[in-house]
């Protein structure tokens, strides 16, 4: 038997094997032998069926089990001799399998591209100006205040306003039918949200505990259920309470209920200091972003379809996972799994080249990752979680995906430093970018 390689393209090899009759024949009996063992036809013993009967009603089993023993045999020897290492799985085309004559069939996978790198000092890039916005630490004092608010009823036989929380019963129906999702019990809405459909919280304003309302909606022609796209729904509501948010004074105070903070003066400049680092960790990002992208523009690499695939899918996951802690789901954004990957196959695309482009220069100029560093990181998660060093460090010296994972982020934030060490790189004002 011998085997023969093809290059299809930078990314996609093809490999012929050619199998001989005699050696064809004898797996078709060997086969047929085994089958034979096990067949049931009406009439015959297990193990008795004439040979003529179980060749007529099992070719197309005999066919599988042939090739895929011949596969078995020869593929992964072929991938040793040719030293082909896969990323994908094979795309297999084969003759028909017959005795007295030869086989060929073929194996098409796809492997990594061969990367000679160029051009990779002296990249131009732009980076944002870091522009500090004092309304940020006032923008986050307030969500904490939220975060630490009381629901209070509002006085008895109050109306409702603008801003106010009502606990209300409500059952919906379009055409006199009660539909799916519209009706509930005891649910929290806050007036003016806007979290409801257009027009329903503008007539619950002014209703009082107690009162008992229809109101007359109609769903926007976009909504995503399209079952009541552009319906009108009747409402009947019941307002149960209503309640009004009550902050807390933003004092020392309030300071002390966020840990070592003895003054508000000390809360502010510890939000200060954060936000400073999210933006200049913002900055940072987007330079490297703007790095990798110049990087691709240097050198268009063609790369397997079967890495692109596997980013989508954990680009996928990530996206539900979000969605799903925010209660939402894809379909509820108008979108379905395949659509997702159709809008965001380029952005997967970019992101492998710009990962085996950071890898080739890596490779070109022997970027090592030392224990040094791995033991900075590993001390930097510590501090991070808020857990013991040697805990943290137990953890990934036990598990070596994770540990394999941290290496690599580290290796790629150290090419990074490399080329942004090399690149012309110019500040510029956000609005410029």
């Amino acid at each position: 038997m011998t085997s023969t390689v093809e290059a299809l393209s930078t990314v996609k090899k093809k490999i012929t094997f050619d199998v001989p009759a005699e050696r064809v024949a004898a797996e078709i009996e060997k086969v047929f032998a085994q089958i034979r063992k096990r067949a049931a036809i009406k009439g015959f013993r297990k193990g008795k069926v004439p040979q003529a009967l179980v060749e007529k009603h099992y070719a197309d089993m005999m066919e599988n089990d042939v090739l895929k023993n011949i596969f078995d045999e020869t593929y992964f020897k072929a991938l040793a001799e040719h030293k082909i290492f896969p990323v994908s799985h094979p795309v297999i085309e084969s003759d028909e399998i017959k005795r007295g004559a030869p086989l060929k069939y073929s194996a098409t996978v796809e492997v990594m591209p061969e990367i000679d790198v160029k051009d990779y000092a002296g990249l131009d890039v732009k980076k944002e100006k870091l522009v500090l916005d004092d309304s940020a630490v006032e923008k986050r004092l307030g969500e904490m205040r939220e975060s630490m608010s009381q629901m209070v009823s509002v006085e008895e036989g109050k109306k409702s306003e603008n801003g106010n929380f009502v606990v209300i019963d409500f059952s919906g129906s379009v055409d006199g039918a009660v539909f799916e999702g519209g009706a509930a019990e005891s649910y929290e809405l806050e007036l003016g949200s806007g979290r409801f459909i257009p027009g329903f919280e503008e007539q619950v304003v002014g209703m009082k505990v107690g009162d008992e309302k229809t109101i007359t909606v109609t769903f926007p022609d976009e909504y995503w259920n399209k079952d009541l796209a552009g319906k009108e729904a009747k409402f009947e509501v019941t307002v149960k309470e209503v309640k009004v948010k009550q902050l807390p004074e933003l004092d020392d105070e309030f300071a002390g209920q966020f840990g070592e903070f003895k003054t508000l003066a000390e809360l502010k400049a510890k939000i200060a200091e954060m936000f400073e680092k999210q933006e200049a960790d913002r900055v940072q990002s987007d330079l490297q972003d703007r790095l990798v992208k110049a990087l691709i523009e240097r050198n268009e690499i063609e790369v397997p379809a079967a890495l692109v695939g596997r980013q989508l899918e954990m680009m996928l996951s990530n996206m539900k996972n979000r969605l799903a802690y925010q209660r939402l789901s894809l379909e509820m954004m108008g979108m379905d799994d395949e659509k997702f990957k159709e809008q965001y196959r380029s952005v997967a695309e970019s992101q492998v080249k710009g990962s085996l482009l950071l890898d080739a220069v890596g490779k070109k100029e022997a970027v090592k990752v030392e224990e040094a560093d791995i033991e900075a990181k590993l001390r930097e998660i510590s501090v991070e979680s808020g857990q013991e060093y040697e805990k943290v460090k137990s953890y990934y010296d036990q598990n070596n995906n994770a540990k394999e994972n941290l290496v690599a982020h580290l290796n790629e934030d150290k090419v990074l430093n490399f080329l942004l060490g090399k690149a012309i790189v110019t500040e510029v004002s956000k609005d410029e970018l």
